[in-house]
């Protein structure tokens, strides 16, 4: 017998059919053995997964100089920001590449770049820091 059943996926609905399928008994015997005895259940811990990076820099500050940190590792595509520039909240300051995905990196406060620890190219690791801010 088929049947036909709406399956929802990510807010996606799909039409599928399923067909039912049973084995039929033609005969039966005795028992020989007892059957075995079923396996026993243990209890398994499953891992946490991590949450994926939000591509929100991290950000360190020393001595009123703020340091912005890079949210995930991957590699630095683009510097969009120079020493000395005026930086307001928000303004994309780099961009990385991580996962074949591309990621912008907004200043998360204003504030003018002091240094550019790194170059395009470059591969920096989660919590590097990349940009100085005072």
């Amino acid at each position: 017998m088929i049947r036909k059943y709406l399956i929802k996926v990510d807010n996606k609905t799909y039409e599928v059919e399923v067909e039912e399928v049973t084995k039929r008994i033609t005969s039966v015997s005795p028992m020989t053995q007892p059957p075995a005895p079923a396996p026993k259940s243990i209890p398994v811990q499953m891992p946490q997964v991590p949450q994926p990076p939000s591509g929100k820099p991290k950000v360190a500050e020393i001595a009123g100089v703020k340091k912005i940190q890079a949210p995930m590792s991957g590699t630095v595509l683009k510097i969009l920001c120079q020493p000395g520039q005026e930086i307001k909240e928000g303004d994309v300051i780099l961009k990385l590449e991580a996962m074949k995905m591309e990621t912008e990196i907004a200043a998360p406060f204003p504030g003018r770049v002091k240094e550019i620890l790194v170059v395009e190219g470059q591969n920096v690791n989660s919590g590097e820091t990349m940009i100085l801010v005072e």
